[in-house]
């Protein structure tokens, strides 16, 4: 009898070692998945700005005035603007060409 309940002692122990192993397995994962859900977070937040900003300098605005301050360019005055016309082209005509 005694050595029936050292076995049942033994495998007492080893079952209640293993519960408190399963759960601290568990809080380790899980203060992980916080972790990497906190970073995925930062990472969108990073892209939300990113967006933002290409959005901000690819506005023509901008673009006009960074010509203007760091390449000297300028809208050309009405004066020196030609505007070439073209003739309409004929689409009967350039199905006929070869």
């Amino acid at each position: 009898m005694t050595r029936l309940n050292l076995i049942l002692l033994a495998a007492l122990i080893g079952c209640a070692i293993s519960v408190v192993t399963s759960q601290h397995q568990a809080r380790k994962a899980f203060m992980e998945l916080q972790v990497e859900q906190e970073h995925e977070q930062s990472l969108e937040n990073e892209w939300r700005q990113l967006q933002l900003e290409s959005r901000t300098l690819a506005q023509d605005r901008r673009i006009e005035q960074k010509a203007a301050r760091e390449l000297g360019m300028m809208q050309p005055d009405a004066k020196r603007t030609v505007v070439v016309v073209l003739p309409a082209a004929d689409p009967a005509a350039e199905a006929v060409k070869p």
